[in-house]
């Protein structure tokens, strides 16, 4: 049975920490209807969110993390043949490293739920067993 946890994507986290992003008001609203569901991401989505976050969203994402409102995983070199057989499964979709460690994370955890703005990526992708991704935001 999957895990009742969500996995986050970078888009939510822009959303969430660029006021003027267009996804802003329902990414609160999304988070404050969320309650209990543990979010989890991986460190190279933050890193890809920093990337489009000013001075101040930044560092109310690093704060959110330091709260906990979030549980951040690494990626284990264990895990690097998983990372490269799906890069090249979906090569076609020409993967980021973020897209392919949260697909890792999703198999180490059993989470089929993801917060995501990337319908395209998140719709194609599969679990190991064919499962797919279900999208609960947006």
């Amino acid at each position: 049975m999957p895990n009742t946890g969500a996995l986050v994507d970078t888009g939510f986290l822009v959303a969430l920490f660029a006021r003027d992003d267009q996804h802003h008001d329902s990414a609160v609203k999304f988070l404050a209807a969320a309650g209990a569901v543990a979010l989890h991401t991986v460190w190279p989505i933050v890193a890809e969110a920093a990337f489009f976050l000013d001075t101040a969203g930044k560092d109310a994402l690093l704060e959110w993390i330091e709260r906990g409102a979030i549980a951040v995983h690494e990626l284990t070199a264990r895990e690097v043949p998983l990372l490269r057989r799906t890069l090249r499964k979906y090569a076609d979709l020409s993967p980021d490293l973020a897209d392919l460690a949260l697909v890792v994370l999703a198999e180490r955890l059993a989470i089929l739920r993801i917060v995501t703005v990337d319908v395209r990526d998140f719709s194609v992708y599969r679990l190991g067993n064919g499962q797919s991704f279900v999208r609960i935001w947006l």
